[in-house]
C-alpha cells in the first residue's frame, strides 16, 4: 500500500530466519552480522548471524534476506541527508 511519502514500506519476517522487505531504496552495507538498508521510512539495521541477501531488486524496491535475525532497528532521521548523518557520527 503506497502512502504520501513514496512507494510504502513493508516488512514480513518468518521464524526470525527470512525477511521480505519492500520500500527499499538502497543497501548501505552488509556482512554476515549486520545489513543496513535505506528504506522509505529511514535507515533500518538488521542484526543477526549468517545474514545474507537472497534476492535484491531495487527497481521494484524489494529485498529478501535470510539468516538468524536477532534485532531490527529503525534509526531516527536526523533531518537532511541520512548518509551525512551516519558519516558525521563515524568521523566525529
Amino acid at each position: 500500500m503506497a502512502d504520501s511519502f513514496g512507494k510504502g514500506h513493508r516488512l514480513v519476517m518468518e521464524n526470525r530466519e527470512m525477511i521480505a522487505l519492500t520500500g527499499v531504496k538502497k543497501v548501505q552495507s552488509f556482512d554476515p552480522k549486520e545489513i543496513i538498508l535505506e528504506t522509505e521510512l529511514g535507515i533500518l539495521s538488521i542484526k543477526g548471524e549468517q545474514l545474507g541477501i537472497k534476492q535484491l531488486n531495487l527497481e521494484e524496491s524489494m529485498v529478501d534476506i535470510q539468516g538468524y535475525v536477532s534485532a531490527l532497528i529503525y534509526h531516527r532521521s536526523t533531518g537532511g541527508n541520512s548518509r551525512q548523518g551516519i558519516m558525521h557520527k563515524i568521523f566525529r
